[in-house]
């Protein structure tokens, strides 16, 4: 009942426009703002992050080293956050392991479940990292209604979020091959107009997995290893691992299941 009753008067007071954007937060190594839109249909809020020159943040598995992002929409009114979705992210090499994120700007994208209106409340977690890693504690309040999300002026940056996650594998993009060799991990990726390829790789707990070398590549492909070790009764032959290829401006997210490099046929590809 008194759900009902806010909701009510959050119908009754909310401007025409909504609330679709909070200000721009300050911080020391960078600042933050929350925006919603409705993009094809659905609702979406984003946190965007500009990063002052030298700072990164972190992806959903910041990699060696860093702070996976946490985020906690439990003060919302009206509206549910599902999780968030991230952009393909880039690898960094620290000297020390290494970690996967992004520089200069980021955002984060979270689908909404509401009805009419509500009251949107987020409250987050960030690792920004330069010389040391520091630890950004991030909130902002957005109250707004179905239309103002149709009319947010954000749709345009929200929908440019969402399309630099990472793809579906295709034919321009794919991992042909996954196998190990009880020391390496190697991956054949094909695909169309390829110049240069890196990879990036999801470990589970017990796994030790190295950076991606090129060590091979033909007109349409490279072949990639990764050096490799998990326990004993954890084997990585037969499991599937996440991996996140990148070509350029293009990135894919596959699941792909460890074969016997032992048993797989020669690649004809040209050994570097």
């Amino acid at each position: 009942m008194a759900a009902a009753l806010w909701l009510g008067l959050v119908a009754a007071l909310m401007p025409a426009h909504a609330l679709v954007d909070g200000p721009w937060v300050d911080m020391d190594p960078a600042r933050y703002r929350m925006i919603a839109a409705e993009v094809d249909g659905r609702a979406y809020a984003a946190l965007q992050v500009e990063l002052k020159p030298g700072w990164h943040t972190y992806w959903r598995y910041p990699g060696a080293s860093g702070l996976e992002p946490e985020f906690d929409f439990s003060e919302s009114r009206g509206i549910e956050a599902g999780m968030p979705l991230f952009p393909a992210p880039y690898f960094f090499d620290d000297g020390v392991g290494g970690f996967n994120g992004y520089k200069d700007m980021a955002g984060f994208v979270f689908p909404l479940a509401m009805q009419l209106n509500g009251e949107l409340a987020m409250r987050g977690l960030i690792g920004v990292c330069r010389e040391v890693c520091v630890p950004m504690e991030v909130s902002q309040r957005l109250v707004f209604n179905r239309d103002g999300l149709a009319a947010s002026p954000h749709k345009a940056a929200i929908k440019a979020l969402l399309q630099a996650q990472p793809q579906e594998p295709s034919d321009d993009l794919i991992i042909r091959s996954a196998s190990f060799d009880g020391v390496s991990i190697q991956l054949v990726v094909s695909g169309t107009a390829l110049e240069a390829v890196s990879v990036i790789t999801i470990p589970g707990p017990h796994d030790i997995i190295g950076l991606a070398r090129t060590v091979g590549r033909d007109e349409d492909a490279f072949l990639l290893e990764m050096p490799a070790w998990s326990k004993l009764d954890h084997p990585l032959i037969g499991r599937k691992l996440t991996f996140i290829v990148r070509a350029g401006a293009r990135a894919i997210e596959q699941n792909i299941q460890l074969r016997d490099h032992s048993l797989l046929p020669q690649e004809p590809l040209t050994r570097q």
